[in-house]
């Protein structure tokens, strides 16, 4: 959300937008602005945009940088969704059911070779679980 208006420069360009060819009819655009879709920044405007497609594949089309301020002042707040757990801890924690240590076992011989090779940090919901499967190999990934 932008905090001010600036006089000149400071806009949010997105440089690979299926949009960019669409231009604001406007000449006070700073020349950076020009390389892209550009956001004007206008105090209680807010911009929101998606870096994922509906398939969780990224969206390019969101890539964006912020052009210099050249005139006056630019305040903004920023404020980030995640779909899940950001550090691998906090997904280990998420994860974590709690359970009898008897019952913390590996469902597969091989568990302790994937984890070795980070299959727990690449394949989470396999390796330890989600809320209705309890992981193949919490063990190995020390979930338990």
């Amino acid at each position: 959300m932008y905090l001010s208006n600036v006089t000149h420069g400071g806009e949010t360009v997105f440089l690979k937008s299926q949009t960019k060819y669409y231009k604001l009819k406007d000449e006070n655009l700073s020349e950076c602005a020009l390389a892209g879709y550009a956001i004007k920044p206008v105090k209680g405007n807010a911009v929101f945009f998606f870096n994922l497609n509906l398939d969780s594949t990224p969206d390019n089309g969101s890539q964006h940088e912020v052009c210099k301020v050249l005139e006056g002042e630019k305040w903004s707040a920023t404020m980030y969704f995640h779909m899940g757990p950001i550090h691998q801890r906090e997904l280990t924690q998420a994860l974590t059911l709690p359970v009898d240590q008897d019952e913390c076992t590996d469902e597969d011989d091989n568990c302790a070779s994937w984890a070795e090779l980070g299959e727990c940090e690449r394949n989470p919901v396999f390796m330890l679980g989600s809320s209705d499967y309890s992981g193949a190999c919490r063990k190995s990934c020390k979930a338990c």
